[in-house]
């Protein structure tokens, strides 16, 4: 029974300084199925262990029971040799994360986390300031206006919120000798609304007012070389104006072609007016328009727009072999891509968006005043009419008799007044402006 109560007694000693150990230490250890020997030994090699600390001692013992005045020497404590495979000490793992985490690489990093998106505020603008306004062009580009004040006629064209100008224009005003009979009054005036950037529309406006003119030449010498081979008298008017409708429209056609074989993507719409010996014609492929300003403010489209919505144009779409649809927003468009039915270019829109014109032949009498040719940025927020009134209201205060007022329709004034117009109500497309005095040419 004494050696019981002498175990007892060493084994509470030895339980007594192993939780000291822990205690005084600071270690924490847990308990996990399979430790391999190599991480035990490295754990015991690198800090001491707690049962480093219970080393075999030899104690004297004096117990209240014994009292046969002797010392008695308890027997050794049980020894641990090494530390059990179950007990991982957790400095060592916590070492071992720190360098794992420091091996990670930068790529792998980045891709556990994304970086912080770096969103830009908003752009503070001034009560009643449109952000889109003549402010902000003039902080964007300088050359988002212009304005031109020609020989009978004005222009004044407005850049949109797009990236870059798409409208254009071209102007030729001079007598020309056409097919060797003499000095004839010709003048050319057109503007042109491009889509798909600017190649098509500085394409289209530098060549087609040369190729018109060429076309008419060519069908004046023709015309010319008939007469002289002919002896009953020459053939009627008719003829003639019939020539030179099928010329414009061999001068759109070739010019179309020429563009194509350049193999540039991108389109544009045209609207032109060429006067000759007294005779108006106004051709047209897209929404460009062209309306007649007449005595007493009444206004006369020349010109009517190509768009998928028509239904002549719908049926000559379907006939070549095309589709015309109407999307979400209600807009008809030709192949679900382009809403105009006839235009220079989109040669990936052939055949069914062609650039064969329309064209319409007018005499100009003194009731004719102004036309006003523009892209479709006006027109789709002002109307006929609307355009016609500001054209004469703005001629109104300078003069009251014929010639008097004829030279005030090509003020750019009117011109700026329009776009201005259009803009306050909501366009953001590009807006163009062009303003011709047909009285000069009854005079």
């Amino acid at each position: 029974m004494l050696h019981g109560v002498r175990f007892l007694f060493s084994a509470a000693a030895v339980f007594t300084r192993l939780v000291n150990a822990i205690v005084t230490g600071g270690w924490a250890i847990f308990f996990m199925p399979l430790c391999s020997p190599t991480s035990a030994a490295a754990t015991s090699t690198a800090v001491p262990a707690p049962w480093q600390h219970l080393q075999p001692t030899r104690s004297k013992v004096h117990h209240a029971d014994l009292h046969d005045g002797k010392d008695h020497q308890l027997p050794p404590p049980l020894q641990v040799s090494s530390p059990p495979a179950a007990i991982v000490v957790v400095p060592v793992l916590k070492q071992q994360g720190e360098r794992a985490a420091a091996e990670k690489t930068p790529a792998k990093a980045a891709r556990e986390r994304p970086p912080r998106l770096a969103i830009p505020p908003p752009v503070a603008c001034a009560p009643g300031v449109d952000p889109f306004g003549a402010a902000a062009d003039r902080e964007t580009d300088v050359a988002t206006e212009v304005e031109v004040q020609g020989e009978g006629f004005c222009l004044a064209s407005r850049r949109g919120v797009r990236h870059a100008m798409e409208d254009g224009y071209s102007v030729i005003n001079e007598n020309i000798n056409i097919g060797g009979e003499g000095s004839h009054q010709l003048a050319f005036y057109g503007v042109y609304d491009g889509h798909g950037g600017r190649a098509a529309v500085d394409f289209v406006a530098d060549k087609l007012g040369k190729n018109v003119i060429a076309a008419l030449a060519a069908a004046a010498s023709t015309a010319s070389r008939k007469q002289s081979a002919l002896s009953p008298p020459p053939p009627p008017q008719s003829d003639d104006q019939d020539e030179v409708v099928a010329a414009i429209r061999a001068a759109y056609l070739t010019t179309d072609s020429e563009f194509l074989s350049q193999g540039v993507r991108g389109g544009a719409c045209a609207v032109t007016a060429v006067v000759k010996d007294g005779d108006l014609y106004v051709a047209n492929v897209g929404d460009c328009r062209a309306v007649l300003g007449s005595r007493g403010g009444v206004a006369t489209a020349l010109t009517s727009d190509h768009t998928a919505g028509r239904e002549d144009e719908r049926r000559r779409i379907e006939s070549s072999g095309g589709y015309v649809s109407r999307g979400s927003g209600g807009v008809w468009r030709v192949q679900d891509c382009l809403a105009v039915s006839r235009a220079f270019g989109d040669a990936s829109m052939k055949p069914w968006v062609t650039c064969d014109p329309e064209v319409s032949r007018r005499r100009l009498t003194p009731d004719c005043r102004f036309l006003v040719v523009a892209s479709d940025g006006l027109w789709n927020k002002v109307s006929c009419q609307e355009a016609v009134d500001a054209i004469a209201a703005a001629a109104a205060p300078t003069g009251t008799a014929a010639g008097g007022a004829s030279s005030s329709y090509s003020s750019v004034g009117s011109c700026k007044e329009l776009v201005a117009l259009a803009r306050s109500r909501g366009s953001r497309d590009d807006i163009t402006v062009m303003v011709v005095d047909l009285q000069r040419f009854l005079q």
